[in-house]
């Protein structure tokens, strides 16, 4: 099965300490950020969709985002041509375009501010009708894992909203040591998804 990792691209001269702390950060995606929307967040899942954009045509719509846009007006995110091992076109074996979106992105006060309510928020709800409902959704989306196979449909869901609870804090605390690495370094370095 693919998988998809927000890994960071580091600046070529980085000293090697500094570099292999920052190798052992990764966020595996598992298409989340739709939750996260859900939930009333916009620029951390621009950052992270937009990631996710492969080639011209994926890249051109990602732009096309408001968030992505306003995101872009603040900072200088890169679009390059860069190899990913998954999505690539096997008949030419060329390149695709893609975004990295620069770590002072989260310095950006509605990224910031997003970025304290994955740390501290509890977003979905056992007795929430509508956050059940969602659950329901991310199991039909991603299947029954191994964990919940021998669970009921009622505790499934449970187990599934607290999966949820916890992957947004997941989510918040791979973002803040990221930072915090950037700024008790300052070094150059770059969110993006490659396939592995």
């Amino acid at each position: 099965m693919t998988e998809y990792w927000m890994v960071i691209k580091l600046e070529p001269k980085m000293r090697r300490k500094i570099r292999e702390e920052l190798r052992k950060m990764y966020m595996t995606l598992a298409g989340e950020s739709w939750l996260m929307e859900k939930k009333g967040l916009k620029y951390i899942p621009a950052i992270i969709n937009s990631a996710y954009a492969y080639g011209e045509k994926e890249v051109e719509e990602a732009k096309k985002n408001p968030y992505v846009s306003y995101l872009m007006s603040k900072v200088n995110a890169v679009i390059k041509k860069y190899p990913d091992n998954i999505r690539v076109d096997p008949k030419t074996w060329r390149r695709g375009l893609k975004f990295f979106w620069p770590v002072e992105v989260f310095e950006i006060k509605e990224v910031k501010d997003e970025l304290e309510t994955l740390l501290t928020k509890t977003f979905f709800s056992k007795d929430n009708p509508e956050d059940r409902m969602i659950a329901e959704e991310y199991i039909r989306r991603t299947g029954v894992s191994c964990q919940e196979e021998h669970l009921t449909p009622e505790q499934r869901i449970a187990y599934r909203i607290d999966f949820m609870n916890g992957f947004m804090k997941e989510w918040g605390k791979f973002f803040k040591e990221v930072y915090e690495v950037y700024k008790q370094h300052n070094v150059k370095m770059w969110l993006h998804i490659e396939g592995v």
